[in-house]
C-alpha cells in the first residue's frame, strides 16, 4: 500500500508531501515532495478572517481546488503510483475549548480531481469527544521513531512528546517558527536562515519578561495554541524592538523555555525534527539549556527534519484503514482513542 502523506504547516510555507509504502508492518519512504504555496495563495491563507461568509465559502472550495490540482501534477512527475491521499489540511482557527477545529481542504474534491482516495479531518472526532485534538504526532513518536525520551517538533509551533516516567504525555510547547518567519519577512527574507540575524542581535530582557507572561505557559497539559492567538494576541503584543534584538531573545528564551519541559532525574534523549532543527543560533541555544537537564539532543537527517509531519499523515490514514487507533486520548484528554479521519473513496 502506498500512501502520499500531505502536510500544510502553520508557517505557510506551503505543501509537505512524502509518499510512503507500507509492507506489513515495515514502512519506507519513496519519495518527497516540497511544494511552495504560490505568493497570492501565501496570501489568501494570511487574510482569510477579513471574508465575508459567502467569500469564505468560495475561499474553501478555491483552496481544495488548487490542492487537488497541485497534487495530480506532483504525482504525475513524481511517476509514482500513489493508492490514498492523507491530507491533514491547513488549521485555520484551532479553538477546541469552544468545540470547534477547521482544517480546510475538502477531500472530496481533492479525491475528484486527483482520482486517489483521500483521508481528511483527523481532529473533529476528538474534540467532540472532549479533547483538544491534537497533537497527532505522539502515535507516530512511539511507533515508528522509538528510542528517545523525547520528541520535538519545530514548525509554526513546537510541539513535544514526553515518554519520562513511563507515561505518554503531548502538547504545544510555544509558538515557533510562526514567531521567527514574522520577524525575517520584516526585514525582507521568507525565514533567518540558520539563525544568522538573531545570532547579530542583543538579548533584551523586558521582551523575554513579555513572553513569559501569558499563562499558557504553566498550565499543564494537554493544552494546545491556536494559530489566530498567535498572531493576533502574542505576536501583536510584542514590546518594540529590533527585529534583529527580538529574534535573539526569542531563541534564547524558547531554547529555556522547550528545557523547562525536561526532567533532569536521569540521562535522557530529545529528537528534534520540523524547521527550526536547522536554525542553528537556535540549536546552540538548545542544546546549551537541554545539557543542564542531563538531556542529549539528537537532530537525524534532513529528510526526518523537513518531512516527520508528512510521513506521520501517512502513518495516521494507515491504521485508519487498518481500522486501528491513531488519535490518542492520553494526549488530547478525550474520553477515549479514537480512529481520526475521514475517507472520501474513489
Amino acid at each position: 500500500m502506498i500512501i502520499a502523506g500531505v502536510m500544510s504547516g502553520s508557517s505557510l510555507d506551503g505543501l509537505d508531501i512524502a509518499i510512503i509504502e507500507f509492507v506489513d508492518s515495515e514502512w519506507s519512504i519513496i519519495d518527497t515532495i516540497a511544494l511552495p504555496y504560490s505568493p497570492i495563495w501565501e496570501d489568501r491563507l494570511r487574510k482569510y478572517y477579513s471574508l465575508s461568509a459567502l467569500e469564505y465559502i468560495a475561499f474553501k472550495y478555491d483552496y481544495a481546488h488548487y490542492i487537488g490540482q497541485e497534487l495530480k501534477s506532483a504525482f504525475i512527475k513524481s511517476q509514482n503510483k500513489v493508492d490514498y491521499i492523507s491530507f491533514h489540511g491547513h488549521t485555520l482557527v484551532h479553538d477546541p475549548s469552544a468545540g470547534y477545529t477547521e482544517q480546510i481542504g475538502n477531500g472530496g474534491i481533492i479525491a475528484g480531481i486527483t482520482g486517489i482516495s483521500t483521508l481528511t479531518d483527523f481532529r473533529s472526532q476528538d474534540v467532540a469527544l472532549g479533547g483538544v485534538g491534537t497533537p497527532l504526532a505522539p502515535f507516530f513518536d512511539v511507533n515508528y521513531v522509538e528510542g528517545y525520551t523525547y520528541y520535538l517538533n519545530l514548525g509554526g509551533i513546537a510541539n513535544i512528546t514526553s515518554l519520562a516516567a513511563g507515561s505518554i504525555t503531548a502538547y504545544d510547547i510555544c509558538p515557533c517558527n510562526q514567531v521567527l518567519n514574522y520577524y525575517s519577512n520584516i526585514l525582507g527574507f521568507p525565514y533567518d536562515n540558520g539563525g544568522e540575524i538573531a545570532s547579530n542581535g542583543k538579548y533584551c530582557q523586558d521582551i523575554s519578561d513579555y513572553f513569559s507572561s501569558y499563562t499558557y505557559f504553566e498550565n499543564p497539559a494537554p493544552k494546545s495554541l491556536d494559530n489566530n492567538w498567535i498572531r493576533e494576541v502574542f505576536i501583536d503584543g510584542i514590546p518594540e524592538g529590533s527585529p534583529e534584538d527580538t529574534l535573539h531573545t526569542y531563541c534564547v528564551w524558547m531554547a529555556n523555555c522547550i528545557s523547562e519541559q525536561i526532567k533532569s532525574d536521569s540521562k535522557s534523549k530529545l529528537y528534534s525534527t520540523g524547521g527550526g532543527s536547522l536554525n542553528t543560533f537556535f540549536m546552540s541555544q538548545l542544546r546549551g539549556a537541554l545539557e543542564k537537564k542531563n538531556c542529549e539532543l539528537i537532530v537525524p537527517n534532513r529528510e526526518m527534519i523537513d518531512f516527520k509531519e508528512a510521513i506521520l499523515m501517512a502513518a495516521l490514514a494507515k491504521n485508519y484503514l487498518d481500522g486501528k487507533t491513531n488519535v490518542l486520548s492520553e494526549v488530547t484528554g478525550a474520553s477515549r482513542d479514537s480512529i481520526g479521519g475521514a475517507l472520501y473513496k474513489i
